[in-house]
C-alpha cells in the first residue's frame, strides 16, 4: 500500500522564505525611491550638479538596486519552489 505524505514543516519553510523574499523586494523598491528623491532626478535639475553627473549617479545606484531586486526575487522564487515541493508530498511506501 502506498500513500502521499505532505510535509508541513517544508510548507511552512517555503512560505517563510517567500515572505522574506517579498519583504526584501519591498525594501529594495523603497530604497530605490529614496535614492531617486535624494538625487533630485524626480524634481528635475539639481543646483551645483550637471545633468550628466545626476544621470551617472542614478544609473550606478539603479544598477546596484537592480542587482538587489534580482537576488530578492530569486529568494522569493526559491520559497515558492520549496512550498510546491512540500505540497506535492513524498511517496511513502508502507510495509506490511
Amino acid at each position: 500500500m502506498a500513500r502521499f505524505d505532505r510535509d508541513s514543516a517544508g510548507r511552512a519553510a517555503g512560505i517563510g522564505v517567500f515572505v522574506l523574499g517579498v519583504l526584501l523586494l519591498l525594501v529594495v523598491f523603497y530604497l530605490a525611491y529614496l535614492e531617486l528623491v535624494r538625487s533630485g532626478a524626480l524634481a528635475g535639475s539639481v543646483p551645483g550638479r550637471s545633468a550628466g553627473e545626476v544621470a551617472l549617479a542614478v544609473a550606478t545606484k539603479g544598477l546596484f538596486l537592480f542587482l538587489l531586486g534580482f537576488v530578492a526575487s530569486a529568494i522569493a522564487n526559491k520559497g515558492i519552489a520549496l512550498y510546491q515541493a512540500a505540497q506535492a508530498g513524498a511517496y511513502v511506501r508502507e510495509e506490511r
